[in-house]
């Protein structure tokens, strides 16, 4: 944040006014330095990764409605949402950890990061056996994922790979080279629907899955170069940083921290999975393009509680004024991107099928309604993060997804996937409400 202009001192406010003919800098300069702010560039470089990434995943999933048919996509995004699934309990919830510590490991920072990426691929390993062991007898509707030993042996791997490939976008931001996210997704982006597009006449059973994983490994190497040899160095050379806790603090906090994720990632990105088991395929095909769709405002919600939690840990007598600029901010993008969203649900849907946007419009919006509550719930977990108070963590993902899978389950017996949005978007408000009053206490702070 810039520092306030001289001027003359207002005894009743306690704050400075502009003095009498002071002239105000350029738009330009102005703009300059709003962008300097890390809090300001965090954000705006995650929101265009999110802009870019939201664009080339509605090209790609479009690509793969018209290139493959509606069971052979349902396999597809079972796949992929079984992995990220995976994936993300795989992580331990070490992005938290890394964007909480890492701002100011300094010289522990490539441990930090080392230690991360091998634990997560570890536990990637462990719990996507574990899954292609028991999935198939959960549900005769699981049993596509380990139909050869080869097969089964790249789902693990494409989980253990899908891990450093989320946690490096969480080093970049810690380490201040956010510029590069966008620039990562975006070759990501454009290299899996190269690879959609050839070969879906080669192997149409396994064309998305492959394409996606592909392009992971792609961006997987150059990257953690960027991270090791540049970024690293760069953070021991600027800095002496403060020493990490000892490891049984740290080891406490990732795991309260964890458990609190889970919960989260049951509400969330087992919906997918759970339509699958219980409506098939084709249903969670046009269910997971909604949801897609609607998830990308909720990345950009996530990606304001990093940046405040990468800040904020940097200084955190600044958290009740990074907070209120954070609130203050992603309410001005996300009431009219609601709106827009909402209006043109079904033309945007039109684009995957007609099929599509008949089912999907009401699950689209109901999603993107859901990101005004998911807000207030995000900035109130990146506070709770960097005040180390991991308990409200844990209650806050345990009474929402608590109330969205229950609800949930209840709905699609009666209205089918629309009933998975509803219990979503119920789950986010309730929650939300219940928060409201230590919020309002923490933004006073900042007055």
């Amino acid at each position: 944040m810039s520092a306030p202009r001289a001027g003359t001192a207002d005894p009743s406010v306690g704050r400075a006014t502009p003095a009498v003919g002071t002239v105000a800098a350029p738009i330009g300069v102005r703009l300059r330095q709003h962008l300097r702010d890390p809090l300001n560039g965090n954000v705006y470089a995650l929101m265009l990764n999110t802009a870019v990434s939201s664009l080339l995943g509605i090209t790609y999933w479009a690509l793969a409605a018209r290139l493959y048919s509606p069971a052979e996509l349902g396999v597809g995004a079972a796949m992929v949402s079984t992995m990220t699934f995976l994936s993300n309990l795989a992580q331990l919830n070490l992005n938290g950890a890394l964007a909480r510590f890492l701002p100011a490991a300094a010289g522990q920072g490539s441990r930090l990061v080392g230690y991360s990426y091998g634990l997560t691929c570890l536990a990637a390993l462990a719990l996507s056996g574990g899954f292609l062991l028991l999935a198939p007898r959960v549900s005769d509707r699981l049993g596509f994922l380990d139909r050869t030993p080869l097969l089964a042996l790249a789902f693990a791997l494409s989980v253990a790979g899908w891990c450093v490939f989320t946690l490096q976008d969480s080093v970049l931001t810690a380490l201040r080279g956010v510029v590069w996210v966008p620039i990562e997704n975006t070759v990501f982006g454009l290299l899996k629907i190269a690879l959609l597009v050839l070969l879906a006449g080669a192997i149409p059973s396994l064309g998305i899955f492959v394409s996606w994983n592909l392009a992971v490994i792609a961006a997987l190497v150059p990257i953690n170069v960027l991270v090791f040899r540049r970024l690293l160095p760069r953070q021991r050379g600027r800095h002496t940083g403060t020493p990490l806790p000892g490891r049984r603090v740290l080891a406490r906090f990732v795991a309260l921290d964890y458990v609190g994720y889970l919960f989260m990632q049951a509400g969330t990105n087992a919906l997918p999975l759970i339509v699958t088991a219980r409506l098939g395929a084709e249903a969670n095909g046009v269910f997971y393009v909604a949801w897609l769709l609607g998830g990308s405002l909720e990345l950009v919600a996530y990606h304001f509680g990093t940046s405040l939690t990468v800040e904020a840990a940097a200084d955190e007598s600044r958290l009740a004024a990074y907070a209120r600029q954070v609130l203050r901010r992603g309410l001005l993008l996300f009431v009219p991107a609601v709106i827009l969203l909402c209006v043109s649900a079904p033309l945007l849907l039109t684009l995957f099928g007609t099929g599509y946007a008949a089912t999907g419009s009401g699950i689209l919006r109901l999603f993107a309604v859901a990101v005004l509550p998911k807000l207030v719930l995000t900035v109130f977990v990146a506070a709770s993060r960097v005040q180390r108070r991991v308990g409200r963590i844990i209650a806050v993902h345990a009474a929402t997804s608590t109330l969205v899978l229950s609800l949930a389950l209840v709905a699609m017996d009666e209205i089918g996937v629309v009933g998975v949005g509803v219990a979503y978007l119920a789950g986010q408000v309730v929650v939300a409400g219940a928060v409201l009053p230590s919020m309002i206490r923490l933004l006073r702070r900042a007055s």
